[in-house]
């Protein structure tokens, strides 16, 4: 394995680790009880301990998946309390802090977090379905990765950014045009600025990738020539969708990924007009 620092738990972990090894890292007590109004599960972290409520009758795939949105709010926003309720809205309310029963926290402190998460989380995923393909590789090396990703498996063309289309709009990472062959194939078009961070670049190619092959997730539009351009201010993956892929694609082509959820810019000649495109 490539000589890498200790990674963190990042928001996309939630949605990508078993709910018992999340509960176990981050130290959690789990319980039922009713909510109020349509609230379906809260997460607490009161006095270093962190306990998650969930209402009876949910079923476990329901539970799970709720559990996962206050892991990934918590992990990528560190917000203290947290609610989700029917509509998978999520709410930060640090007032029902006071709401909750000292006899549901539990008496015996949980493993302290930041011990806890000190874990070197690559070890967590051996074994798993988002284990690397061919282990951990440096950024360079796993870049490389993505690019044949692209070529080879996507069918497309994957580039650094022409040297003469600098200086890039303000905020512009890459771009992604979509063309398609004469008997209808899509093909994608990737650029990648380099004038960037590897680490940053390595991620770009993943969302870039990802949004290539998934372009029915993406509630945006590409300018009049078919561009995508790709923000490079990183937000946490905070559920499944185009973000959650980006980061699943780069750990399986070797990278341990930063956040991963980058917006879509509105088109250059519009910017002024219109707020970036959520992904």
């Amino acid at each position: 394995m490539t000589e890498q620092a200790a990674s963190p738990l990042r928001a996309h972990d939630a949605w990508a680790l078993p709910v018992e090894v999340l509960g176990d890292i981050l130290g959690v007590t789990f319980s039922e009880r009713e909510l109020i109004d349509d609230h379906q599960a809260w997460l607490i972290a009161l006095r270093g301990r962190i306990l998650v409520i969930t209402v009876p009758g949910l079923s476990e795939e329901a539970k799970k998946h709720r559990i996962r949105r206050l892991f990934a709010e918590h992990i990528g926003h560190g917000w203290a309390a947290i609610t989700v309720d029917s509509e998978e809205e999520v709410t930060f309310a640090e007032t029902f802090l006071e709401e909750v029963d000292p006899e549901d926290v539990p008496a015996v402190d949980p493993p302290e977090v930041r011990t806890k998460q000190s874990k070197e989380v690559r070890e967590l995923y051996e074994g798993s379905a988002y284990a690397p393909l061919h282990g951990w590789r440096s950024d360079e090396e796993s870049i490389a990765a993505l690019r044949t990703l692209i070529t080879d498996a996507l069918a497309g063309t994957a580039e650094d950014m022409p040297e003469e289309v600098y200086p890039l709009p303000d905020g512009v990472g890459a771009m992604v045009a979509i063309g398609y062959d004469d008997q209808g194939v899509l093909h994608p078009l990737v650029w990648v600025r380099t004038d960037i961070p590897s680490g940053l670049r390595a991620d770009l190619w993943g969302y870039c990738a990802a949004l290539s092959a998934s372009l029915d997730r993406v509630d945006a539009e590409p300018d009049e020539n078919g561009i995508f351009y790709v923000g490079m201010e990183r937000s946490p993956v905070t559920g499944p969708g185009v973000a959650l892929l980006a980061a699943v694609i780069a750990q399986r082509m070797g990278r341990r990924p930063e956040d991963c959820a980058f917006p879509l810019l509105a088109p250059p000649a519009q910017a002024e007009e219109a707020p970036p495109l959520a992904a």
